[in-house]
């Protein structure tokens, strides 16, 4: 099952997440460390996410299973 910030991070890299949550990640990809910091107070889940795909090997693959086991009509590559 995804969370709601996978989910949305899923929704982003399929380019379907409205404009601010593609801001909202894409400024999460950009921010060093300390920015990246104060964004986890507000978004933690999301923050998380981000950070397991850029460090976390198998992670992205995984959650691709996961998305397209739940929504097999929009496929995630």
């Amino acid at each position: 099952m995804l969370s709601k910030a996978e989910y949305d991070f899923c929704m982003h890299q399929k380019g379907l997440s409205g404009s601010f949550m593609d801001s909202l990640i894409k400024t999460m990809f950009r921010a060093d460390s300390e920015n990246l910091m104060k964004l986890s107070k507000g978004y933690p889940e999301l923050v998380n996410v981000v950070f397991r795909y850029q460090n976390e090997s198998g992670y992205w693959q995984d959650l691709t299973q996961r998305w397209n086991k739940e929504y097999p009509n929009a496929e995630l590559l």
